[in-house]
């Protein structure tokens, strides 16, 4: 399942991204069209009234991000794949790639890079992502949703 949200969900976004779905965001209406005309089937998350599009479309209520993943549980249940999660970059919606530890040294705080054998880079951003602390935050989130 992919998505798309709207310019009022970028947080939404980048949460359901940690949950391993594709989820583009689009900074204003030109970019939402781009991203509806690309792939029609999308789904696209608002908290905009009145929005028209032909594409499957959600309104999101709250403002609240938990509230918010709450209101769309159900599509979250159906499309999780626990391979994919936490496996792509929250800021560019890319998959990420695994990557030899010695070609982050520079790119990581010296402890991180002492403290953890994986990493994983952005080919877009570059952005280097590891299993820290966080991680274990994300995965209770993951399962808190998932109940």
């Amino acid at each position: 399942m992919k998505f798309v949200c709207d310019a009022m969900l970028g947080k939404l976004a980048k949460y359901l991204r940690l949950l391993g779905f594709d989820a583009s965001y689009a900074r204003n209406k030109a970019a939402l069209e781009y991203w509806l005309s690309q792939d029609p089937d999308r789904v696209l998350l608002t908290r905009r009234s009145g929005t028209e599009f032909s594409s499957p479309t959600i309104h999101i209520r709250s403002e609240l991000i938990r509230e918010q993943l709450d209101e769309i549980k159900g599509l979250i249940k159906a499309g999780f794949n626990g391979d994919t999660a936490l496996n792509r970059c929250i800021e560019c919606n890319v998959p990420l790639a695994e990557v030899d530890k010695t070609d982050i040294e520079s790119l990581v705080p010296e402890f991180v890079y002492h403290s953890y054998a994986k990493f994983r880079i952005c080919p877009s951003c570059k952005r280097v992502y590891w299993d820290g602390s966080h991680a274990k935050g994300m995965g209770e989130l993951i399962k808190e949703i998932l109940k």
